[in-house]
């Protein structure tokens, strides 16, 4: 099946994970969230059994779909960047179908996401 990785900012992570709950449903996959202010090791600070349930919940949530992010991801934001502008505060990234990947465009703006 031939995918498009499509990317996205929103302002708030309940945006981004709405999103994610959406472009499940058109069968996208290997989502990825990072907090644009803490950068992709934002999570590294969690521990293994943290990680573990977070997995977990991720798993009963999204079903099959496959979700990299930390717990609360702009949860230490301030540590690592305190003057981070609120715009773009969450970037997406998704594997679409190529079939759906207008639809997962509509589904991204509707979620109040910006297309990169």
């Amino acid at each position: 099946m031939d995918k498009t990785t499509l990317e996205a900012s929103f302002d708030s992570q309940e945006e981004a994970e709405a999103a994610v709950r959406k472009l499940t449903a058109l069968r996208g996959d290997r989502f990825r969230m990072e907090s644009a202010a803490a950068g992709a090791d934002f999570g590294s600070k969690a521990s293994r059994k943290d990680a573990i349930a977070s997995g977990v919940a991720s798993a009963m949530l999204y079903g099959g779909a496959e979700l990299e992010a930390a717990e609360e991801l702009g949860g230490n934001a301030a540590e690592y960047s305190p003057a981070a502008s609120k715009a773009a505060a969450i970037h997406l990234t998704a594997d679409i179908p190529g079939e759906s990947v207008e639809q997962a465009r509509r589904v991204i703006q509707d979620t109040g996401g910006t297309l990169a």
